[in-house]
Formats: C-alpha cells, structure tokens, sequence
C-alpha cells in the first residue's frame, strides 16, 4: 500500500472515530511500531484539525518474565508498563492511536478511566483495508451486545463433543466493530465480533477442538482433536495427541494457575474476515483478526480479565476459535454450525 493510500485510509478511520477540529491525538508507539503507521495517523489526525503527538517509547529495561514475547503471544504487558508519566500524558488525550498492544494491562483500563477513547491498529494494512467498518458493522455488533447483557446462560457445542455452558451476569460484554467515537471506550481495528466473560467459576463441561479450529498466538490451525474438560471455571484436563501436547505444554511454561481460567466467549460477525487468513500473512507480522473475527465462529479464550473490572491479570492469554460450532444464549440459537441466526447480526450472504 502506497504512503497516499495508507493515509487516506487511517484518515477515514479516524472519521468513524469522529476525531474533530481541536481534539488532542496521541500516537502510542515502540521499538516494534511500523513507522508509516504513526506518520500515516499523525498527518490524518492533522487533516482533521487535530492536535497531534506522537510519544515512542524504548523497549522495558526489565523483563517480564514471560516463556514468550513473540507478536501476539503477552498481554497485559508493553512499554508502558509501569510508566507512571507516559500512562498521565496518555490520560489528557481524547483519542489514543495504539501501536503496541495495551489489551488486558491496567495502564489501559486506567487510560479508559481518564475518558480518552482507545484505539488499538496493529494488523498490516491489507487486513486494514479488507476488514475496514462497514455501514451495518456496529449496529450487528451492538445487537449481539444487548443479546449478552440479558442473557444468564450461554452454551456452545459442536459436532465432535463439545458441550459446555457458562453462567453470566457479573461481568458487563464488550462489542468490537472496528472504530471507537465514545469517550473511554476501547475498540480495535478492524473486526467486528461480540464476547463477556463468565461468572468467577461458573463455566463447565468438555470442549472438542477439531481440525480447522485456530489457537492464538499459536496462530495455527488445530490438525488432531483435543478433548478439555473444564470444571469451576478452570481448564483440568487436555487430551490428545500432538495438538494436545503442545496446548499443555503453553500452559505449563506459564506456571501461573491462572493461566488456566476461561475468559472472555463470543462469536465473530466480520463477513470480510477470512477463516484461511492466517494461511495467507506473515505471522510474525499480524495477530490473526482474520481468524479471531471471521463471520459464524465461537471464539473462547483463557487468562486475564481485567478489562471489564476481574482480578486476574495474567499476561498468559489464549484465544481458541472454533469453526461450524453453535452458541446460544439461555437455549436460543445464536450460531447454529457457523451461521448467525438473529436476524438483526446476519447478513445474506450471495
């Protein structure tokens, strides 16, 4: 994608943010950040009569610990960890461009907090483009949202076994669809999907992945089933043969019991997102939105929730995408074998 490209097309993302005349934006960025991203979103954010900065910060001094620190694979973790004068510059902005990841860290709850409106880019612009929000991509989103919020159940299954059923309620949902224009909230560009998080140890039952299912950060498609039993909210038990191995082994190198908790659950609404997508990016360029959002999946996911106010703040985070499964919502259909049902989220497909 060209320079002029590239800035034409974070200028309309930053459009459907409503970035006005007067309003402050930062760029958040690393040692990691594409450089024409921040210069692509500093100029749109001028064109818009924005005041613009852009605050890059070094590589932590201090490892985290972590068994891993590929693209993708640590969250709850970044360069602004523990960088009290960054996170209060960051706070007086009212829209956040961010290059890095902050997803799950409590200097972006507290960001949030402040009112400033989060927006998290880091995909390669192709998937950019491609995924871009569409007139419809917040309202399916937002109906999938109203959906979860008076739910008190919510069941997945699929044809291998699976059977597994969350109690809801304590936790609030989050909808993504791909731009933020609310003071405080966070969004990420580009996907449109819908997700909360159970009730503490209050999801149980057995999950079968099966080939054409995807783990992230593994970003890989699962080739052997693997057989999971959950009980009180926690992972016990993984089976199987390779797929399965290396699934426990993740776990185990995090030796953090909360590794194993299950987070967020949803389905993906992004009719431009491709299920094949990570077969057709540099992995270690892209986390997967593709596959993470893609139209009729059940995406579950274990770790951290600390973004809808939990305790657990983990930075051992998987999310597991499911492929032809079902979810419903106090027994009422809401992906049946990969298509959506309601017909406020569906769309027709030719």
């Amino acid at each position: 994608m060209s320079a002029l490209d590239l800035l034409a097309l974070c200028r309309r993302e930053l459009e459907l943010c409503k970035v006005t005349p007067g309003e402050t934006l930062a760029v958040l960025s690393g040692p990691n950040t594409r450089q024409d991203y921040v210069d692509a979103f500093l100029a749109a954010g001028q064109q818009l009569g924005a005041e613009v900065f852009n605050l890059n910060l070094p590589a932590p001094v201090k490892s985290f610990g972590t068994p891993t620190t590929a693209l993708g694979a640590v969250w709850g973790r970044s360069a602004l960890t523990g960088h009290r004068s960054g996170v209060e510059v960051l706070k007086k902005a009212n829209i956040l461009i961010d290059l890095i990841g902050l997803l799950h860290s409590p200097e972006q709850v507290e960001i949030q907090k402040a009112g400033t409106r989060v927006l998290m880019v880091v995909e390669p612009p192709e998937i950019l483009e491609r995924m871009l929000a569409r007139p419809n991509s917040r309202a399916r989103s937002e109906a999938a949202g109203r959906r979860l919020a008076a739910a008190r159940t919510l069941r997945f299954t699929n044809d291998a076994g699976t059977d597994i059923t969350y109690e809801l309620g304590q936790y609030k949902p989050i909808v993504q669809y791909g731009f933020t224009d609310e003071p405080g909230r966070w969004d990420h560009f580009p996907g449109v999907f819908a997700y909360t998080w159970p009730n503490e140890g209050r999801s149980h039952g057995k999950i079968v992945l099966r080939e054409g299912d995807i783990i992230f950060p593994f970003k890989e498609f699962v080739r052997s089933e693997i057989h999971i039993t959950v009980k009180d909210g926690f992972i016990e038990n993984i089976e199987g043969g390779f797929d399965a191995m290396h699934l426990k082994h993740f776990f185990e190198a995090w030796k953090d019991p909360d590794a194993y908790a299950m987070a967020h659950v949803g389905w993906g609404l992004d009719e431009m997102a491709l299920w094949n997508g990570i077969s057709l990016i540099d992995k270690e360029s892209a986390i997967g939105q593709d596959g993470r959002a893609f139209y009729g999946n059940v995406l579950w996911s274990t770790g951290p929730n600390t973004d809808v106010g939990g305790s657990r703040d983990t930075p051992a985070h998987l999310d597991i995408v499911m492929k032809g499964a079902s979810l419903y919502l106090d027994g009422e259909p809401m992906v049946l074998n990969g298509d959506v049902i309601p017909d406020d989220m569906r769309i027709e497909r030719p």
